[in-house]
């Protein structure tokens, strides 16, 4: 007889904070898989060293860290659910400005720095990352999806347009995480919700945050996850 394998599903995300506030309720909502959280620590798909070209290799060297960190096969992962933030990254060039010294401020029509050209550049290399990725069915022939938050998870989640600091983002997953741990139906009305939700197929959702000011504006297509599982 072979050897049984695990049910492992893996989440990708951004910072500890993603993991203090989604882990609880996506634990809920998997409870017959083993769900496994690996943090970034930093958006991989603003970092300057991976381009389109090499976004799937760079998705498939974190899941091997966390394969290997606790000596998961690869065999035992069902999929890789990669949550992201867009942080604007598809609007216009003439939408970046000049803004105050040292800060990066984002608004519904614009997005304000001190180095425009530099966040036009961020914006060109992060769309052909994710343009890339939502084209991804496999990473490393495991099932890979890929949904997004925008502007960022706490604008999704808390309606909240200003910098956080890390104290205040640990503050408002701690209070996501008691409102929604064990409460799973609630969790997916309030994703769902027509405020935030991106009506569509997963690949209507992806074109509609790419185009005009969308990736600015409060949405999420983390909806889908949930009908994808009820398939």
């Amino acid at each position: 007889m072979g050897t049984k394998t695990r049910k492992v599903i893996l989440f990708v995300v951004e910072g500890p904070t993603d993991e203090e506030t989604l882990s609880p309720v996506f634990k809920k909502v998997y409870q017959r898989e083993d769900v496994r959280f690996h943090v970034v620590h930093g958006d991989m798909t603003s970092n300057w060293s991976v381009s389109g070209a090499s976004a799937l290799k760079t998705v498939y060297e974190h899941i091997e860290v966390e394969r290997k960190r606790y000596g998961i096969e690869k065999r035992d992962i069902m999929k890789v659910i990669h949550l992201v933030d867009i942080d604007g990254a598809f609007i216009p060039e003439d939408r970046v400005i000049g803004g105050k010294a040292g800060i990066v401020r984002y608004f519904d029509d614009r997005i304000e720095s001190s180095d425009p050209d530099r966040i036009i550049e961020r914006n060109r290399r992060k769309s052909q990352v994710l343009h890339r990725l939502c084209t991804a069915d496999t990473v490393g022939k495991i099932p890979y999806f890929i949904y997004y938050f925008s502007r960022n998870l706490e604008h999704v989640l808390h309606n909240k347009d200003e910098d956080l600091t890390d104290d205040e983002k640990i503050n408002y997953a701690d209070a996501f995480a008691d409102k929604y741990g064990s409460d799973q139906k609630g969790f997916q009305a309030f994703i769902s919700s027509g405020d935030l939700a991106v009506s569509g197929d997963f690949r209507e959702t992806w074109n509609f945050i790419m185009q005009d000011l969308n990736s600015l504006h409060r949405h999420c297509n983390l909806h889908l996850l949930f009908q994808e599982k009820e398939q």
